[in-house]
């Protein structure tokens, strides 16, 4: 089965791309920024603009106040956590590094522009695999593959759907639903069959953060994701039953919710006394 990842430069990204390409003939990735306006003051700028117009400037203040604090203050730790106790075991089990893998590649700012479908018809994939990415996937590049392109989705769906779904969990107070969602993308947002699903294990909720919690509920799921390739080249797979349940929508959260999250979350540690992990 020829396959692509499409997601983000880092190491977590370039973990999971070794991991496909053990399991699948890895045809290529692509590298995507979606969120170049980070990169220049001006981007940053019309970009908080263009948010401010659509949803009011006091959410869009409050979406910064916590951009910033996390990246001063959680994100530094997070990613110690995520390179100790996922990253490097990872590697070092693999006895490799990602230097050693050979494939095609491009980098783009948005999945669905010419060059990127261009690739793509060039490799010819069974199968793309997407993670970190922020682009909705349009039909042309959803009509490429075989089998269709798989999201990687850091939470349960459908009660879980768009951005920061550990976040938005954790606010909720669901503590034992930190999941994640293995998933066929269709015209909605994170909307499509679901054909693995499960809860992140070892989740320790007196040291991790939402980041962190995310990235190891995908690692959580490397295991079903496995053995759901080999029913799907043997042509026995199928979407798991439609659950009954409520369906949500969320993006990004602001230092307000952050500060109300991490209140809850203390009560909620205080009142049960909680040592062991979930």
């Amino acid at each position: 089965m020829k396959s692509v990842f499409i997601g983000s430069k880092n190491e977590f990204d370039e973990m999971i791309v070794d991991w496909i390409a053990e399991r699948t003939h890895l045809a290529g990735v692509v590298w995507s920024d979606s969120a170049t306006w980070r990169k220049s003051w001006k981007g940053r700028f019309d970009y908080g603009m263009k948010r401010a117009k659509k949803y009011g400037f006091f959410k869009v203040i409050n979406e910064l106040l916590l951009f910033f604090y996390v990246k001063k203050r959680v994100a530094v730790k997070d990613l110690g956590y995520l390179k100790r106790e996922i990253i490097r075991p990872y590697w070092k089990s693999a006895g490799r590094k990602f230097s050693d893998l050979k494939f095609p590649e491009i980098s783009s700012d948005n999945v669905n522009k010419k060059e990127v479908l261009d690739f793509l018809n060039e490799v010819k994939p069974d199968i793309i695999f997407a993670m970190c990415v922020n682009d909705f996937f349009g039909k042309k590049i959803r009509a490429i593959p075989a089998y269709g392109v798989f999201l990687w989705h850091e939470g349960l769906t459908p009660e879980y759907k768009g951005l920061y779904s550990p976040f938005w969990t954790l606010y909720n107070e669901e503590y034992g639903n930190l999941a994640y969602s293995f998933l066929r993308m269709n015209d909605k947002i994170d909307a499509g069959e679901v054909y693995v699903q499960g809860k992140a294990k070892g989740i320790d909720l007196t040291r991790h953060n939402y980041s962190f919690i995310g990235h190891k509920a995908i690692f959580d799921s490397l295991g079903e994701v496995g053995d759901f390739l080999e029913s799907l080249e043997n042509g026995n797979h199928k979407p798991l039953p439609l659950r009954n349940t409520k369906s949500g929508n969320y993006t990004y959260p602001g230092i307000t919710q952050y500060i109300s999250m991490r209140n809850k979350l203390k009560k909620y540690l205080a009142k049960s006394n909680v040592k062991e992990k979930v």
